[in-house]
C-alpha cells in the first residue's frame, strides 16, 4: 500500500502539468478569438461610416488618432495571428504598447507638419485637432497632444527630427531587430553590386593573364609551334622552311595599283607577266641543310611554352542557397530558449551562414560562465535535433560564443569557383592553393610558401584524398614545368596515379617505400646543393635568386637557370613511416626545419594520425596543419593541439590551423571529382608530354641502396657481420625456404638477431624479399653453396 501511495504522489505533478498546459492552451486560443474580433470590428468602424451609434464610433476613433486610425484594425489582427501560433507569450502587452507608441508618434510628425492657428491656446488646439482628426486632415487628438509641446519645444524642423528618431527606436524594439543586422539589410544590394564587379574584374584578369589556347588552325599550316617559329623567321627563311616541309615555294605576284590611264600601265603589266613565267629555282638540298638545325631549334624552344588548362575544364559551380532564411531564425529562438531553459541567458548577437554549418553568435548576459555554455554541447544537439554541433568560445576577437549547427541543406563548394575567384586569380604568390570557403562564405586560399610545410590527416571518408588532388590542381593551374616540380609520394600506389606523365613530375610516382626514403633523402641533397648555389649569390632565399637571374637573362653568356618550386607530397605517410621510419623521420625532420628558403615544401597526408607516425620531431617543423573528421579527441589533439576535429561532418568539412594562429578556422574544403581531374591531367598531357630527371632517378635509387644498407647494418663481406650467417645460409639452403622462425629454431636465436640474418641475407642475394606471411624464396642452389664456400675456403 505504501508503494501504491508514493507511485500516485510521483504521477500527480505530471498529470498536474498537462491539465495546466491544456488550460492555458484554451485561454490563449480564447484570447486569440476575441482579439481577432475586435480588430474585425474596429476595421468595420474604420472603413465604414454607418449611423447613429456607430457613427459616433466612427467619428470618435478618428477624432482620437487622426489618420492613423486606419493602422490599429491591422496591429490587433496581427496580435490575435501571435496569440493563436504561440509566438509571443507573456510580451503581448508590451508589443500591443510599442505598436501603440508608433501609431501615436506617427500622427504627431503628421500634426507637426500640418499645424496651423499657432495663437490659439492649448485646450483650443487639441479641441481643433479633434475636429479636423474626424475630417482626416491630421494626426488626430492625441497627435497634437504629443505633438504640439515638442512643436513649441523644438521648432518644426527639431520635433520632425526627433519624432522620426523615437518612431525608428521603436520599431527596432517592436521587430526586436539590432543594428548589425540592419545594416546587412540595408548594404546587401551594395554588396551585390559590388560582387558583380569583382567578378566581371576577376573574369577581365583571367581573359588576360590566361593564355590562348582555343585557336582554330588550318590543318594544312602544321602544328602551332611550328607556326609560332615560322613567324619569326626572315622570308628567305620562311621559304627554306616551306620547301623542307614540301610546300609551293613559288612566290604571288606582287599587286602594284596605277591611275588609270597611265602610260606606263601596259609595260607593268607586260613585265608582271614574264615575272609570273619564271620559276623559283632553290638548292634545296644544300640550302635546307643549313637552316635545318636552326628549324629544329626553333620547334624546340616553342616545347618550352607551357598552355595552362582552361577553367572549362571543370564542372559549373553550382547555385549556392545562402542567406539567412526563416529556418535559421527560427533555430536561433529555439537556441536562445534552450540555453535559457538550463538558466543560461544569453542573446543573439550575429548569424553567418556557411556551405556547410551555421555559426550563431551569441553573447552571454553578465555573470554567465563560457564553461556552462560549452558543457551543455550535446545538450543543444538534442534540442536542435542535429548531428554534431561545435563551440567555439570565445570566438576569436570578438565578445561572444559561436555555436556552430549543420546546415538541413548542404552546399558544395566547386573548385572551379575558387579558382576563377580574385582571392586566386590576383594572388602574387605561384604557390598559391584553394582549399575552400569558411563559416561566412568567404573563399578561403593559402600560400604554400608562408606554410611552409602542411600535414594534412583525418579519418577514412573525411575528405583527406580530395583536399590533396585540389592542392595539386590549384599548383597545375598556376604553374608551368619550369615554375614547379613536383614529386609525389604514394605508397598506396592509386592515390596520384593520374598524375603520371605530366610535365611537372621530376619522376614517376614513387610507390616503393624503399624508393620513397631514397627521394627524401635526394631531397636533403638537393637542399644542400640549393643552399650552396645560394650562398655562391649571396642571397637568402628561391626568390632573391631567381630575381637575379632575371637581370642576367640578356647576357649571352649567361648560363644560369632559375630555380623551379619543388613540392614533395606524401600519402598514407603512416604507412610510410611503419616500413622506413628511421631514413623517412630523419629526412622529413631535415627538409622540414631548413628547406624553406631552398624552395623545397613538404605536405604530408595521413589518416591515422598517431603519435607513433606524427612525432614530435615532425609536429615541431610542420607548423601548417589541416584536422579533417577524426574518430576521436585524442586523434584531434595530435594534429592540431587542440580539441573540435571529432565534431566535423566529413566530406571536406575541417578545421585549418595556419602558422601564426591560436585557433584553427572551419572551412568547407573544396570539391574535385575523378573526371575533373582526369580532363586536366589529359589536357596538360597532350600539350607537353612528361621529362623525366634521369639524374634524379639514379640519386633516388642510389640513396635507396645506401638506406637498405644502412638499415640492414651489414654489407656483404664486411667486418660486422654476424658469424652465423654461413651456417644461416646452409640451413636455409637445405631447407629450400627463408624464415626468422626457421633460424630461431635451427640456430636457437633471438628473434631480433635472426631478423638481421635474414635482411642481410636478401643484401647478398641469397634470399628473395619480404612476402608477407609467406617464407622468402631461396635464390641459390646447393651446388652453388659449395662453390661459394669453396671460394671462401681458397681466399
Amino acid at each position: 500500500m505504501a508503494t501504491k501511495k508514493k507511485r500516485s504522489t510521483k504521477q500527480a505533478p505530471k498529470k498536474q502539468n498537462t491539465k495546466t498546459q491544456k488550460q492555458n492552451d484554451g485561454n490563449r486560443q480564447l484570447h486569440s478569438v476575441i482579439w481577432f474580433a475586435v480588430a474585425v470590428f474596429l476595421l468595420c468602424v474604420v472603413f465604414i461610416k454607418g449611423q447613429n451609434i456607430w457613427t459616433f464610433i466612427h467619428n470618435f476613433i478618428f477624432g482620437i488618432f487622426g489618420v492613423t486610425a486606419y493602422f490599429y484594425p491591422f496591429l490587433l489582427g496581427f496580435i490575435a495571428i501571435m496569440f493563436a501560433t504561440d509566438k509571443m507569450g507573456s510580451s503581448i502587452k508590451a508589443k500591443l504598447i510599442e505598436g501603440s507608441a508608433i501609431a501615436i508618434l506617427i500622427g504627431a510628425v503628421i500634426d507637426v507638419f500640418t499645424t496651423q492657428n499657432p495663437d490659439l491656446t492649448f485646450f483650443e488646439y487639441l479641441t481643433s485637432a479633434y475636429q479636423n482628426g474626424i475630417l482626416l486632415k491630421n494626426g488626430g487628438f492625441l497627435g497634437a497632444l504629443f505633438g504640439k509641446p515638442i512643436y513649441l519645444a523644438f521648432g518644426k524642423t527639431g520635433a520632425a527630427i526627433t519624432l522620426i528618431l523615437l518612431i525608428f527606436v521603436l520599431l527596432m524594439i517592436l521587430t526586436s531587430t539590432t543594428l548589425t543586422s540592419l545594416f546587412k539589410t540595408v548594404a546587401a544590394p551594395v554588396v551585390s553590386v559590388k560582387n558583380h564587379a569583382e567578378d566581371t574584374y576577376a573574369k577581365h584578369l583571367q581573359e588576360q593573364n590566361t593564355p590562348q589556347f582555343n585557336i582554330d588552325i588550318p590543318v594544312d599550316d602544321g602544328p602551332i609551334e611550328r607556326k609560332r617559329a615560322r613567324s619569326k623567321m626572315n622570308p628567305k627563311q620562311r621559304r627554306l622552311v616551306d620547301a623542307y616541309h614540301g610546300k609551293d615555294v613559288t612566290p604571288e605576284p606582287q599587286k602594284i595599283t596605277l591611275p588609270e590611264g597611265s602610260e606606263d600601265k601596259e609595260v607593268m603589266n607586260e613585265a608582271l607577266k614574264e615575272a609570273q613565267e619564271e620559276v623559283v629555282e632553290i638548292n634545296f638540298k644544300e640550302e635546307t641543310e643549313v637552316f635545318t638545325e636552326e628549324v629544329k631549334e626553333l620547334d624546340q624552344s616553342t616545347d618550352a611554352g607551357y598552355v595552362f588548362p582552361p577553367l572549362s575544364l571543370l564542372n559549373e559551380p553550382s547555385v549556392s542557397k545562402g542567406g539567412i532564411g526563416q529556418d535559421t531564425t527560427v533555430t536561433a529562438e529555439h537556441l536562445v530558449a534552450t540555453l535559457k531553459s538550463f538558466g543560461v541567458e544569453t542573446r543573439i548577437v550575429d548569424i553567418s551562414r556557411g556551405p556547410t554549418v551555421t555559426r550563431y553568435e551569441l553573447q552571454p548576459c553578465a555573470g554567465v560562465k563560457i564553461s556552462r555554455i560549452t558543457a551543455l554541447a550535446d545538450d543543444i544537439a538534442l534540442n536542435l535535433a542535429a548531428g554534431n554541433v561545435r563551440i567555439e568560445a570565445p570566438i576569436p576577437n570578438k565578445a561572444a560564443v559561436g555555436i556552430e549547427v549543420p546546415n538541413k541543406e548542404k552546399n558544395a563548394v566547386n573548385i572551379r569557383e575558387i579558382l576563377e575567384a580574385p582571392e586566386f586569380v590576383s594572388a602574387k604568390s605561384k604557390l598559391t592553393v584553394a582549399l575552400g570557403k569558411d563559416i561566412s562564405g568567404n573563399i578561403i586560399t593559402t600560400d604554400i610558401s608562408k606554410m611552409p610545410h602542411g600535414l594534412i590527416a583525418g579519418a577514412t571518408g573525411s575528405g583527406k584524398s580530395v583536399c590533396t588532388n585540389s592542392i595539386i590542381l590549384s599548383l597545375l593551374y598556376k604553374n608551368s614545368p619550369d615554375e614547379l616540380k613536383l614529386l609525389l609520394i604514394d605508397p598506396k600506389t592509386v592515390e596520384f596515379e593520374p598524375y603520371n606523365g605530366i610535365p611537372h613530375l621530376l619522376v614517376p610516382v614513387v610507390t616503393d617505400p624503399r624508393k620513397a626514403a631514397g627521394a627524401l633523402g635526394w631531397a636533403v641533397t638537393e637542399m644542400e646543393k640549393r643552399y650552396k648555389m645560394l650562398s655562391d649569390r649571396k642571397v637568402r632565399n628561391i626568390e632573391e635568386y631567381n630575381a637575379f637571374v632575371e637581370t642576367l637573362k640578356d647576357d649571352p653568356e649567361n648560363e644560369t637557370e632559375k630555380m623551379p618550386y619543388i613540392v614533395i607530397m606524401i600519402d598514407e605517410f603512416a604507412d610510410l613511416m611503419q616500413t622506413a621510419s628511421k631514413e623517412v623521420e630523419d629526412s622529413i625532420a631535415r627538409i622540414a626545419a631548413k628547406a624553406r628558403a631552398a624552395g623545397i615544401h613538404l605536405l604530408l597526408a595521413t589518416q591515422r594520425p598517431s603519435v607513433d607516425v606524427i612525432t614530435g620531431v615532425i609536429k615541431a617543423n610542420i607548423p601548417t596543419r589541416i584536422a579533417l573528421t577524426t574518430s576521436s579527441q585524442i586523434d584531434s589533439r595530435t594534429i592540431i593541439d587542440t580539441a573540435g576535429a571529432e565534431k566535423l561532418l566529413g566530406r571536406g568539412d575541417m578545421l585549418f590551423s595556419p602558422v601564426g594562429t591560436s585557433k584553427p578556422h572551419r572551412l568547407q574544403g573544396c570539391f574535385v571529382s575523378n573526371q575533373e581531374i582526369k580532363n586536366v591531367v589529359d589536357f596538360i598531357k597532350s600539350d607537353k608530354p612528361a621529362n623525366y630527371d634521369d639524374d634524379v632517378m639514379f640519386e633516388i635509387e642510389r640513396q635507396a641502396a645506401i638506406e637498405k644498407k644502412q638499415k640492414t647494418g651489414l654489407a656483404e663481406d664486411g667486418p660486422d657481420e654476424d658469424p652465423m650467417i654461413k651456417e644461416a645460409i646452409r640451413v636455409v639452403v637445405e631447407n629450400g625456404l627463408a624464415s626468422t622462425s626457421l633460424l630461431q629454431r635451427k640456430l636457437k636465436l633471438g628473434y631480433a638477431r635472426a631478423a638481421r640474418i635474414v635482411d642481410e641475407m636478401e643484401a647478398r642475394g641469397v634470399v628473395g624479399p619480404y612476402e608477407g606471411s609467406k617464407p622468402r624464396k631461396v635464390l641459390i642452389t646447393q651446388d652453388e653453396l659449395m662453390e661459394m664456400e669453396m671460394s671462401s675456403n681458397d681466399e
